[in-house]
């Protein structure tokens, strides 16, 4: 198979169980506690990538450090976040939502990494939030204000360590394990704390096995893969369709109401996160922090200058 199909292919497998997660949380919430499916998601994917431990050996302080904030980023902060806004919003608003990601990425990059703002990112910006305010604020009538917040707070967690993380130069597989490893006790903890243990029934079950193997472990470790070829460009050029894909398996799986400000919203995400993903791939190979929206950046890249100095 030709590289850029053999690219596309594993683009198209990514950005599918990112889209489908949304859909699948849901479904597992009908049989367990936001905090239970949080905890079993972030669970089964540290037990997935626990063989890979002996990578951690080579982190130092800093390195450890920055595993550290992953874990509450990434992984307890943005996991925890997004589950708890999904017991109350559907699958396809809650993308449309935490894929503000992208457009705050760009718009942070400019202060934290130092690039420049361009028209592009600034057109993406606008529609992007305009998407998310006409979903959440329909959200926030029809559904949950709370669950609108936590989904915002999701996508905050998320931008935040992505730019930690493309502000590193420790290796990716190190951070992708180390992250995991450490941000689920913190979830099953806190799921012990607030809730009981919740009947395992096979529904619930496939759900979790499914989010935390398949969402969390394999789809981290594929980007990670993908990131490493030089990939980025094609890569984010895919994210427009996650809330997409997201908002359609509600409608068509979990009988989700197909409104007007979830169509118009959706389509203004969708673009917002294809034009972003134009203008980070437009300087993937020679600056790909913006690229890196799910937190990994290519292997190879330079250290920020503002990092540069002597350690």
């Amino acid at each position: 198979m030709p590289r850029a199909t053999d690219t596309r292919l594993l683009a198209v497998v990514l950005c599918s169980l990112w889209g489908t997660q949304f859909v699948v949380q849901r479904v597992a919430l009908e049989e367990a506690s936001a905090p239970w499916v949080a905890a079993g998601r972030a669970g089964v994917a540290a037990l997935v990538l626990l063989p890979l431990i002996g990578r951690l050996r080579g982190l130092g302080r800093r390195g450890w450090l920055t595993v550290l904030i992953l874990a509450v980023t990434n992984q307890a902060g943005f996991i925890g976040l997004q589950v708890a806004g999904l017991r109350t919003v559907g699958a396809g608003p809650a993308a449309a939502i935490v894929y503000l990601q992208p457009v705050l990425v760009l718009l942070a990059a400019g202060p934290v990494l130092g690039e420049r703002l361009t028209p592009r990112k600034l057109v993406a910006a606008v529609l992007g939030f305009t998407g998310v305010a006409i979903v959440g604020l329909h959200q926030a009538s029809e559904a949950s204000v709370a669950g609108v917040l936590f989904l915002l707070g999701a996508s905050v967690s998320w931008t935040v360590g992505t730019l930690v993380t493309s502000a590193t130069a420790e290796p990716i597989v190190p951070l992708v394990v180390g992250q995991h490893l450490l941000g689920a006790p913190p979830l099953l903890a806190a799921a012990a704390i607030a809730d009981p243990f919740p009947h395992v029934s096979a529904k619930l079950a496939a759900c979790v096995l499914y989010a935390g193997a398949g969402g969390s472990a394999l789809a981290w470790m594929l980007w990670s893969s993908l990131m490493r070829r030089g990939d980025t460009a094609v890569v984010s050029t895919w994210l427009f369709a996650v809330p997409m894909l997201a908002a359609v398996l509600g409608v068509v799986w979990l009988d989700e109401p197909l409104s007007i400000e979830l169509v118009v919203g959706i389509a203004l995400v969708a673009v917002a996160v294809r034009l972003a993903a134009t203008a980070a791939g437009d300087r993937a190979t020679a600056s790909p922090g913006t690229a890196a929206w799910s937190g990994t950046p290519p292997a190879g890249r330079s250290r920020p200058a503002w990092r540069s100095r002597r350690r």
